[in-house]
């Protein structure tokens, strides 16, 4: 049994944003930028001369001057030593902890390699000195925020859409499914689609972009809506008035009707198809119960989509399903952590720096 003094350090690891907090509080402390930046003029030198390094918002502020490196790529660790710069910055800066005092339990992606893990390990204990750790995929994490221990995890995320089911809270790692249609790819329809307007926006572009993705886009029941319900205007910072409806309706149809919208063939699975998809590699046995908890969760949910996603799973699937949204879809994963590291069953999941210590790789295979 690991019983640990201090409230436990939830961490939840997005490719977009990074979520952190204790497990007593029902809220992270922090969510910000995964990202790290460096001056521009070193152009690589990095370590010949003194320089400041930004992490999070603050290297986003300075984008003009700074190389921006995101750690995390489709919810895979792609640069280790930015990673523990943020994570440095996390206890430091942000939640003012000690490492030293704190276990922590980490969000993982549900593809995360068993290498990747002991890589978590060897940072949080031989570099941060943390007394615990527990790494834990994001879909599992998810749905005990939802308050189930069996469904299907719909991860809308930042550069990857994510289905996996999970059967009394274990993964079922060979039925998890991409959409290859994520966010990102929402963004670029629209940037694409303004450039065509040929507007003045210069230097603007993406501020607008990310504005109109992020607070305009929407999904319908129906896609036969009339052209009053789809007018929709935005001003621009030249404070010109420009039409919108098309970008944010189409951006939104994205999710469910990519080939149509792009008037392209492309990889790219629908919403309902993918889930269904899923669903059928698990157990037929087991299908019932995971329709019953379809948790849609990430940063980058729509309004409108979970509605519309559930009439066409009930027409895909001739039977009802359960959609459960949360007002604050972001945090889901977070939250179920936060969830789980109060709870007892998490008590045997636990790798003590101890442990790692004497028995390394071994007792992180068993653990996670």
């Amino acid at each position: 049994m690991t019983n640990f003094s201090k409230p436990v350090v939830v961490i939840d690891n997005g490719s977009f944003n990074l979520k952190a907090g204790f497990a007593c509080d029902n809220h992270p402390v922090c969510i910000f930028r995964n990202t790290v930046g460096r001056p521009k003029y070193l152009q690589g030198t990095y370590g010949k001369t003194p320089y400041e390094v930004y992490v999070g918002d603050a290297a986003v502020q300075r984008i003009d001057d700074l190389d921006l490196n995101y750690p995390v790529y489709r919810g895979k660790i792609v640069h280790w030593d930015n990673m523990e710069r943020v994570w440095h910055h996390v206890f430091y800066r942000e939640l003012k902890a000690a490492p030293e005092d704190r276990a922590v339990l980490l969000s993982c992606a549900p593809t995360t390699t068993m290498k990747d893990k002991v890589k978590c390990c060897e940072i949080f204990f031989e570099s941060l000195n943390s007394p615990g750790l527990c790494v834990k995929p994001q879909s599992v994490l998810s749905l005990f925020g939802s308050g189930c221990a069996t469904g299907m995890s719909v991860d809308l995320g930042h550069d990857i859409t994510g289905i996996n089911p999970v059967y009394e809270g274990g993964s079922i790692e060979y039925a998890n499914m991409e959409t290859n249609m994520s966010a990102h790819h929402l963004s670029e329809y629209i940037k694409e689609s303004l450039l065509q307007k040929d507007l003045n926006l210069a230097a603007d572009i993406d501020k607008v972009v990310e504005e109109l993705r992020t607070k305009y886009v929407y999904v319908t029941k129906n896609c036969a809506v009339t052209r009053q319900q789809y007018m929709k205007t935005y001003k621009l910072p030249s404070g010109e008035e420009v039409d919108v409806s098309e970008e944010v309706f189409m951006a939104g149809e994205l999710y469910f009707q990519p080939e149509l919208v792009l008037n392209k063939k492309v990889n790219c699975l629908s919403l309902p198809d993918a889930i269904l998809t899923s669903s059928l590699k698990c157990d037929s046995d087991l299908q019932p119960e995971l329709f019953d908890a379809i948790v849609v969760h990430g940063g980058m949910t729509v309004p409108g989509l979970c509605k519309r996603l559930s009439l066409e799973l009930k027409l895909l699937l001739n039977r009802p399903v359960n959609i459960i949204e949360s007002s604050e879809a972001y945090g889901v994963a977070w939250m179920g952590g936060a969830v789980f590291a109060g709870s007892r069953e998490s008590q045997r999941v636990w790798v003590t720096q101890k442990q790692f210590e004497e028995h390394g790789e071994r007792i992180v295979r068993n653990r996670f």
